[in-house]
C-alpha cells in the first residue's frame, strides 16, 4: 500500500533511491501547512518526504516520524480533546488522511482516541456525526479503512495500550557498539557509557525533571516509542572522541546516538555539569534531527 522509495533507510552502506511525496512543514504553523501540502499531492501511496522550514535533515525516516508524532499531538488537542468539532467536520477529511499515512508509513498511530469514538468509527452503522462520517473517507482515501473493517483486529492500533518506557527498555533499544575489548578507545567508552546509564537512572526516577526517557528516544529516531512496523536498522549508541564539548549528537537516518567520550587530553566532566549537558540536548526540540 505505500510504493516509491523505501520508508526508511535498510543498509547504510547504499544511497536511498525511489520516488517521494516531498513536503515541506513549519513547525510553527504545524496544522496549516500539513492541510496545505498533504491537500496537493495526487498519490498519497508514496513514501512522504518531510522537511522542515530552515532545516537541512534528510527525511530517510526520522523526520517523517517527528512530522506525525507532532501532527498527531496537535490533532487530537483540536479536533478530539473537547469532543468533536461539527464546525470543523470538513477538516476531518484530513485528519482521517493522516490517520491512514501515519499507520501505513510506520509513524505516530491515533491511541489518543476515546474508546466511544473509536467504537463509532468502525461498526457497520452510518453515523449520524458528519465528523465520523469524514473521518472514515478520509482513512479510504488509503484504503485503510476498508482494511480495518476487512481485519478487525487491525483496530488494536487505535487503543492506547503502548507500556511506558523504561530505563531496561531504552537501553534494551539503544545498542552500545564499543571498540575492541582492551583497547585505549574501549576504556574511554565505558567510563561515558557508565556516565550515560547513571543519567538514565535520574531521568527514569524523574530527577532530570524537564527530561523524560521518551525524550532520549525521540532525539535519536524523531519517535517516543518504537514504532508499530519497528526500526529497519537497530538504533544504537556510537562513541568518538571528545573535541570542544560532550554535547551528544544524533542521526536519526540510522537511529544512531553519537556519545563523546573523553581522551587523555580531555577528562569526562563530574556527572552534575555532564547531565546538564545531556539536559540541554535533550530537551531541544528539534537538536537531534540530523
Amino acid at each position: 500500500m505505500v510504493i516509491g522509495r523505501a520508508l526508511e533507510i535498510e543498509d547504510v552502506t547504499q544511497c536511498a533511491e525511489g520516488d517521494t511525496n516531498f513536503i515541506l512543514i513549519d513547525r510553527f504553523s504545524l496544522l496549516q501547512t500539513s492541510i496545505d501540502e498533504i491537500g496537493s499531492i495526487s498519490d498519497l501511496r508514496l513514501t512522504l518526504e518531510v522537511q522542515f522550514y530552515n532545516e537541512v535533515a534528510l527525511d530517510y525516516g526520522g523526520p517523517r516520524k517527528e512530522f506525525f508524532r507532532l501532527l498527531m499531538q496537535a490533532i487530537k488537542e483540536k479536533y478530539f480533546d473537547n469532543g468533536l468539532r461539527d464546525l470543523l467536520a470538513d477538516q476531518y477529511l484530513f485528519v482521517g488522511k493522516i490517520f491512514a499515512l501515519s499507520s501505513l508509513q510506520n509513524g505516530k498511530l491515533p491511541t489518543f482516541l476515546e474508546s466511544a469514538v473509536v467504537d463509532e468509527l468502525f461498526n457497520n452503522t452510518d453515523s449520524n456525526s458528519i465528523c465520523i462520517t469524514n473521518l472514515r473517507q478520509g482513512m479510504d482515501a488509503l484504503g485503510f479503512y476498508t482494511i480495518c473493517k476487512a481485519l478487525p483486529s487491525l483496530v488494536f492500533l487505535f487503543q492506547n495500550n503502548t507500556p511506558a518506557l523504561t530505563m531496561r527498555g531504552i537501553l534494551h533499544v539503544l545498542k552500545a557498539q564499543f571498540s575492541e575489548e582492551g583497547s585505549n578507545a574501549y576504556s574511554f567508552e565505558k567510563l561515558v557509557y557508565g556516565a550515560f546509564v547513571r543519567y538514565l537512572r535520574e531521568v527514569g526516577s524523574g530527577r532530570r525533571s524537564a527530561v523524560l526517557l521518551e525524550s532520549v528516544l525521540q532525539f535519536v529516531t524523531g519517535a517516543t516509542e518504537e514504532p508499530v512496523l519497528g526500526f529497519k536498522i537497530h538504533p544504537s549508541i556510537t562513541f568518538y572522541e571528545v573535541e570542544t564539548t560532550f554535547l551528544p549528537t544524533a542521526n536519526t537516518c540510522i537511529s544512531s546516538l553519537g556519545l563523546p567520550r573523553p581522551s587523555y587530553n580531555t577528562g569526562l566532566p563530574e556527572d552534575a555539569e555532564l547531565f546538564k549537558t545531556y539536559d540541554y540536548a535533550f530537551t531541544s526540540t528539534f537538536y537531534g534531527l540530523k
